[in-house]
């Protein structure tokens, strides 16, 4: 039996390489998706520890000494508008009468009203009413330990949960654009299996993850603008589909069996012909040299 084509491994940045997993182990897949969630993972952890969190610990020092959250109300001790804390990535504003007095320069902006939560973006706004049972101290005797105290554990909350939704997110992808990529192999004339389809459809995403927590980072370096960031992500989605078209054809071609072994083994092969001699036929007669020739007689 030939020996397949080699191809490129461990490496989800080619088509090649995307091929390759349809012939790998299947902990080499693994493997590579958890080497890449992590990536992403750490990156969306480090925006965040550049971004977000800086706001937070801002706004959490310049809390009032009153100030709670119950029945659904905002209780604050000052009804004009105070900004927090702000940055070009976020800004936290606590605004009673929601008289927009302070604008909005950052990229995303939380309003705090005395009934509802508005999220403040440039496609818009959308607010989130509080709900009657909560009840949140919202001053700095409570907050600012609370903060010191939870900040690195939320972090670590969620780049575990991201990469727990990636991993997930990837083996629903494959499962889903398994049958449409075996059957694009077999159409293609392409030497694969039904799980071989669904690791490459799973390991086509990984060039756009890769894609997208570098966009992060350059988010983060302020070299991305936020309309940047969400092309990146139509981009990641677009990537993906890409890869997952364009892999299947890097495959290696079926290998056509000799004719000799197409047929049926089943079926006798066809009898020699008959007017052909046979051996024996073929073989001259011989004779018995002491054996006088027929006819003759001994004289005496």
């Amino acid at each position: 039996m030939a020996d397949k084509p080699s191809l490129p491994v461990w490496q989800p940045l080619t088509f090649s390489g995307v091929a390759s997993f349809s012939h790998a182990p299947a902990n080499r897949l693994l493997v590579v998706q958890s080497a890449v969630a992590v990536w992403v993972a750490a990156c969306l952890v480090f925006a965040l520890s550049r971004t977000w969190f800086p706001v937070v610990t801002k706004a959490v020092a310049e809390l009032q000494d009153f100030g709670t959250l119950r029945g659904g109300q905002l209780a604050w001790p000052v009804k004009e508008a105070v900004l927090l804390g702000e940055n070009r990535f976020l800004g936290l504003v606590v605004d009673l009468e929601e008289s927009g007095e302070t604008g909005q320069t950052s990229d995303l902006q939380f309003e705090f009203g005395r009934q509802r939560v508005k999220v403040v973006s440039l496609l818009g706004y959308t607010s989130f009413p509080y709900e009657p049972h909560w009840s949140i101290e919202l001053n700095r005797q409570v907050l600012d330990p609370w903060w010191g105290a939870w900040r690195p554990v939320i972090a670590f909350a969620v780049g575990l949960a991201t990469a727990g939704v990636l991993l997930v997110g990837w083996i629903l992808l494959g499962t889903l654009g398994c049958v449409p990529l075996r059957l694009l192999a077999w159409l293609a004339g392409r030497d694969t299996t039904l799980r071989g389809c669904w690791r490459i459809a799973a390991a086509a995403w990984l060039p756009g993850s890769l894609w997208m927590g570098g966009a992060m980072l350059l988010y983060v370096a302020e070299q991305l603008s936020l309309v940047g960031l969400a092309l990146a992500v139509g981009f990641q989605l677009l990537l993906g589909l890409i890869y997952s078209l364009v892999a299947p054809f890097r495959l290696p071609a079926k290998v056509k069996a000799p004719e000799s072994l197409t047929g049926n083994p089943f079926v006798p092969p066809p009898a020699a012909d008959s007017a052909q001699p046979s051996r024996s036929e073929e073989r001259p007669a011989t004779t018995n040299p002491f054996q006088p020739p027929d006819g003759s007689q001994s004289g005496r």
